[in-house]
């Protein structure tokens, strides 16, 4: 047998030895690593239930979640890959989306494997390793993989050290010697009827599909019980590199899980952190994080009307992606308070978005420029938020609120009874959106959750549906006043988002989505979001409110440092 045929029926095989099935439910293939030193508990304090926290902090007590099974999503599939093979190829990208949970594609329940997922990834896996074994022999991206050269006569040698380091990378953690066994195996029958480079690219293709490599196992906490267990030091350290990088752990990181630094030195993680923030790859935070976050991919698809707002284009959607992005990214690197997000006094613009802000850039490069003096601060007076809580033709107080509510303050809101009318049109001219809506809360059914939403929505008024400021709506005088939830007046935009940034929610809200994404599982319970508020009130009065302390602050966290057992089958 040669050629495809061959190809398909060594792939066929192993897969079915693998116990590659068992990745759509439990974890149990064979080759559990032991733990040895690198699986011990961390030194230094880890809150186990209660903590005393400072004066007037609630108890620091863990939440009942527990994190499952992840499959590596497509963002983090095109990273591994990429640290993994140096390939610039991206084969994530034709994989089926990822349904986001908690505003996050990060949360394992819902990282399902379908058989299109399977298909792809094992068409991704073979052109992976073609590429690779396509490179000449000096290419450091080969040589990265081929760490001795084959001999003749002690090729098995070569092979298996080839194997043993390549599989440490790609599992995350060292192999056991049945699973580099296994893999010999596959080379000495895949090179029976070749050579020992296709024995090599047969079992470097096993690795690719592996579930050890395509899911994020966490089996050192056992299986059965309810009581919280450290991750042992590989589990936690692939915790970290997912969570700051959306990939793999790098060789430094990896140095220190072996040899169990990261747990039993005290300073170790907070030091790998600050590294791995200060890394080039740490801009996954962004384009992974806070996009998901401040639902920026929402501008792909919008539709704003071009009769209404003749000054809009392409360009300008463009460019209020870039700038939240950009702005988001100097929060982290420049050591910013978290208030910031909300309140800052400049963003980052070009010639595009400061015609359509009021203010003086040139060029289609984004520089920082100062809202001082205008009635612009933070995110919320960005394109990039006003427009994609609009409608093509009018603003939408509701869907603005109802985002801050729910993004930035953890504050749910009810969906929409099933008889009740929400579309939002503007009325005669003379008739302003505060009018509109007024009229809409005179309906018993909507007035409980609208008299909170739409105060937060109509504060921004002065915004229409691409971010330009106003001064009139629909021929009439845009009134932004309203009353804060807790009863706090506001008169305007800058106003509101004072009180936003003041608010104790916010900071135990970027808490919740920090701990949600960063550890793959739901902190939207009760007793989670107790979690989240007590973590951020403790962090608060240690004097660590700027986002690299705060995103370090969730890492060093019981929640992401721990996890509860499996449940027992």
């Amino acid at each position: 047998m040669t050629g495809q045929a061959s190809n398909l029926a060594w792939k066929r095989t192993w897969l079915a030895g693998s116990c590659f099935a068992l990745a759509f439910g439990a974890f149990a293939c064979t080759g559990q690593v032991e733990s040895g030193s690198a699986g011990t508990t961390a030194a230094g304090p880890m809150a186990t239930g209660t903590a005393d926290g400072p004066a007037g902090a609630a108890p620091l007590t863990l939440d009942t979640g527990r994190t499952v099974i992840r499959r590596l999503n497509r963002t983090e599939y095109n990273f591994t890959v990429r640290d993994l093979l140096g390939t610039s190829k991206t084969p994530g990208d034709g994989l089926p989306p990822d349904p986001p949970t908690d505003f996050f594609d990060t949360v394992g329940e819902f990282l399902s494997m379908s058989e299109l997922q399977l298909e792809t990834m094992e068409t991704a896996a073979g052109a992976l390793a073609d590429e690779l074994f396509a490179l000449p022999a000096t290419d450091p991206k080969r040589t990265k993989v081929f760490v001795c050269t084959l001999t003749t006569g002690a090729e098995s040698t070569c092979a298996r050290q080839i194997l043993t380091t390549f599989a440490r990378r790609a599992f995350r953690r060292p192999p056991a010697t049945a699973e580099i066994d296994s893999l010999m195996a596959l080379v000495d029958k895949v090179r029976a009827g070749g050579t020992y480079d296709d024995g090599l690219k047969a079992a470097i293709t096993a690795i690719l599909l592996s579930p050890h490599f395509l899911y994020k196992a966490e089996t050192s906490v056992g299986v059965g019980g309810t009581t919280a267990k450290p991750l042992n030091a590989f589990e936690l350290a692939t915790r970290l590199s997912y969570f700051l990088w959306s990939s793999m752990p790098d060789d430094t990181l990896a140095a220190s899980a072996d040899s169990g630094r990261i747990l039993s030195d005290p300073a170790e993680l907070p030091a790998q952190i600050k590294r791995m923030l200060a890394d080039p790859k740490a801009a996954a935070l962004t384009s992974s994080f806070a996009r998901q976050w401040l639902s920026l991919s929402r501008l792909d698809a919008v539709d704003i009307n071009t009769t209404v707002y003749p000054s809009y284009d392409d360009d300008l959607r463009a460019s209020a992606q870039q700038e939240t992005s950009t702005f988001f990214s100097h929060l982290i690197a420049d050591q910013l308070p978290i208030s910031t997000l909300i309140d800052a006094d400049f963003t980052y613009a070009n010639a595009r978005l400061a015609k359509n802000y009021g203010l003086t850039a040139t060029g289609t490069s984004l520089v920082r420029v100062s809202l001082a003096g205008t009635p612009r601060s933070g995110v919320l007076t960005q394109t990039s938020f006003l427009m994609g809580n609009a409608h093509p033709d009018v603003s939408s107080p509701v869907q603005r609120g109802v985002w801050i509510l729910q993004r930035i303050l953890c504050a749910p809101t009810q969906p929409p009874p099933m008889n009740v009318n929400t579309t939002f049109a503007a009325g005669p001219t003379g008739t302003t959106g505060r009018a509109v809506l007024e009229a809409h809360r005179a309906d018993a059914n909507c007035r409980s959750c609208h008299g909170v939403i739409d105060p937060l929505g109509l504060g921004l008024e002065n915004f229409d549906s691409i971010g330009a400021y106003r001064t009139v709506d629909n021929g009439a005088a845009v009134d932004a006043s309203g009353t804060y939830p807790g009863g706090a007046t506001f008169k305007n935009a800058t106003e509101l988002i004072h009180l936003i940034a003041q608010d104790p929610r916010y900071p135990a809200c970027v808490t919740k989505n920090l701990l949600t994404y960063g550890a793959g599982r739901s902190f939207a319970s009760a007793d989670s979001m107790s979690y989240a508020q007590a973590l951020a009130e403790h962090a608060k009065a240690a004097g660590g409110s700027d986002w690299p302390s705060w995103i370090s602050m969730v890492a060093s966290s019981e929640a992401f440092r721990t996890n509860r057992p499996d449940e027992a089958q």
